[in-house]
């Protein structure tokens, strides 16, 4: 299991962890840490292979690295904790909470990209999802990893951040975009190895899901297939935010949080 680099930001007797999104750090949510820093003690993950963690073993599923490399951070650091999971880091929280539920105390999951729950609910999104992407995957397709970081970005990332972003960061980004690709067997595909909806309903810790305003359609179906089954599960949407809401707007989402969490 590959060591995870991590932040720690609080001082807090409650203690928590954040996952970040795909292609990213944990640094990208200390700003939203920043607002419980006198209630929690937290610490933000770096993902295996992102950040300044160390690369995953690529023979084995990706998710699952992930998953067990914050078990591993929950176990040492002691548990139960509330887990805060962005995008991917999401779905990282949500499997984690299935596999070991004595280590959460809540789950916080802004925007998961489970896509694979779709297709378990027969949604009609999960279609549409496959026709939006069809330019990133065959970009992915051809090797042509700087066009597939471009339309990735402009989809799912800030609002202008590609164009913003000077030729050796793009360069960086595109190198980095095998984990796009690395996550699709647990979180999309119908693999042994993904989790299915069913599997929800047993995750009985208190939920809240969060989405933004303006975020994908795609986004819309999947928060409320997902807190439609868990049973224990609030659906928050954020008016004005897209995809990246937990970083863009951080301060309306850490009063959603607080009122979640009742400090």
């Amino acid at each position: 299991m590959p060591e995870c680099y991590t932040r720690t930001a609080g001082q807090g007797p409650r203690k928590a962890l954040f996952i970040h999104c795909s292609l990213s750090s944990g640094k990208s949510l200390l700003p939203l840490m920043e607002h419980f820093a006198d209630e929690m003690t937290m610490v933000a993950v770096d993902l295996p292979g992102q950040g300044k963690s160390a690369m995953p073993d690529p023979a084995r599923d990706y998710q699952t690295q992930c998953v067990e490399a914050c078990i591993a951070l929950i176990e040492e650091s002691g548990g139960p904790q509330d887990l805060v999971g962005h995008s991917f880091g999401a779905t990282v929280a949500l499997r984690l909470a299935a596999l070991r539920p004595d280590l959460v105390r809540s789950l916080v999951l802004f925007e998961p990209v489970y896509f694979g729950l779709l297709r378990d609910a027969d949604h009609p999104a999960y279609e549409s999802l496959q026709s939006d992407e069809g330019a990133f995957n065959i970009a992915i397709a051809e090797g042509d990893m700087m066009k597939a970081a471009e339309l990735f970005l402009t989809r799912w990332g800030l609002p202008g951040e590609w164009e913003r972003l000077p030729d050796v960061a793009r360069k960086v980004m595109s190198e980095r975009m095998w984990v796009i690709p690395a996550q699709h067997l647990a979180i999309i595909d119908n693999s042994e190895i993904r989790m299915r909806l069913h599997e929800l309903e047993d995750i009985t810790c208190p939920t809240l899901v969060m989405r933004g305003g303006d975020s994908p359609e795609v986004m819309t179906a999947v928060t409320e297939v997902i807190s439609k089954t868990m049973p224990h599960c609030d659906l928050g949407a954020l008016d004005g935010s897209g995809h990246m809401l937990p970083i863009t707007h951080a301060a309306d989402c850490a009063k959603r949080l607080r009122g979640f969490w009742d400090l």
